[in-house]
């Protein structure tokens, strides 16, 4: 919809075509960006409670016009790429665009306890014709949608050079989990546990493309294990075992503190060290796993805003839209290399196991 010549009801200044323009999603009233903010939600509530719309009360001088989106086939054309879609619609079957032309929805009256019904009511709309069109997460489709302005993201909030919009195309998929992750780096340097980089460590640097740390981090998972075996089986095996055939002659199950006194008793301190070596080294891959899940998201925003500002520079004539499609190519996903460096893993740990039993 086009809303050159109307008023903001907020400052009651008209809309200009180079205006930043949102739009309530219950009652189709249009404000500036800056303004809505400013009031924190739609002021129509009245019109939320009446299941009416701004046009409707507001703006009915208006004619139709040949610009319309709707005609009398009952379909709407989508401004963006021409598709004819249902009447019904919200966004364009083809490309995603948002049918009213606005720049996305805003979230409407907070204060109404009727809002948080109909608003999820219009986002699984959103959500169901999204299925058709492309994943919610995926980038292709996000901005397309609005997606982030009704997510409360601002596409422009500038990351050390890099535009949220370019992180978007960069990650890909699961966006909606990492764009608050990095909004919050950006602004106060703190992050949140990864708990996929905690459990699979080498193989979820590898699906997100980060094959020199997964690497490193997956040979040295491997050594810890093996070394551990190693020990175990060779040395402190034969160890515990001499402990426990002192004190089965007792006949009974002996208490913590008597395997202690006798190990302390009768072992040298580098046959004690040989004992709990094993378990020193199941704490040293713990501790692994939780540096993992604690650096992965911001290794991977760091890694992100590297690689996009690198487009960029060895790139300077291209165009947004070719900047775009090398920032989506160099980011994303690979499950392949994840499965594969997973299946390898499982494969020597097995291996391993086998091998020292």
């Amino acid at each position: 919809m086009d809303f050159k010549g109307k008023n903001c009801p907020v400052c009651t200044k008209s809309f200009e075509e180079e205006d930043d323009i949102v739009v309530c999603p219950k009652c189709g009233a249009p404000y500036h960006r800056e303004c809505y903010k400013e009031k924190g939600k739609c002021i129509f509530t009245d019109l939320h409670k009446e299941k009416k719309t701004w046009k409707e009360v507001y703006d009915k001088s208006e004619e139709p016009s040949d610009e319309d989106e709707s005609d009398e086939n009952n379909y709407s054309v989508c401004k963006h790429c021409g598709h004819k879609n249902s009447d019904d619609s919200i966004v364009c079957e083809k490309c995603g665009e948002f049918l009213t032309g606005s720049s996305g929805f805003v979230q409407s009256d907070p204060d109404d306890p009727d809002d948080d019904m109909d608003e999820e009511s219009e986002l699984e709309k959103i959500r169901e014709q999204m299925r058709n069109v492309g994943p919610v997460m995926g980038s292709t489709n996000f901005y397309a949608n609005g997606m982030p302005v009704q997510f409360g993201f601002d596409e422009k909030e500038d990351h050390d050079g890099v535009t949220t919009k370019e992180l978007v195309d960069y990650v890909g998929g699961n966006v909606l989990y990492y764009l608050p992750v990095f909004s919050r780096l950006n602004k106060y340097n703190t992050t949140r546990f990864n708990f996929a980089a905690f459990l699979f460590n080498g193989t979820w640097y590898f699906y997100r493309k980060q094959y020199l740390k997964g690497i490193i981090i997956s040979l040295f998972m491997l050594g810890i294990n093996i070394l551990q075996n190693y020990v175990s089986y060779f040395w402190a095996s034969g160890l515990w075992e001499k402990a426990n055939n002192a004190l089965d002659a007792a006949e009974r199950m002996p208490s913590y503190n008597e395997y202690i006194s006798w190990i302390q008793a009768n072992c040298s301190s580098q046959e004690m060290l040989i004992m709990i070596l094993p378990y020193f080294l199941s704490m040293i891959s713990l501790a692994v796993m939780v540096v993992c899940g604690l650096r992965a998201n911001k290794g991977y925003y760091q890694k992100a805003l590297k690689t996009i500002k690198k487009i960029k520079e060895e790139n300077p004539g291209d165009d947004e839209e070719k900047l775009r499609r090398k920032i989506i190519r160099k980011g994303g996903v690979h499950l392949g290399a994840a499965f594969t460096l997973l299946t390898c893993e499982t494969i020597l740990s097995m291996a391993i196991m086998y091998f020292f039993t």
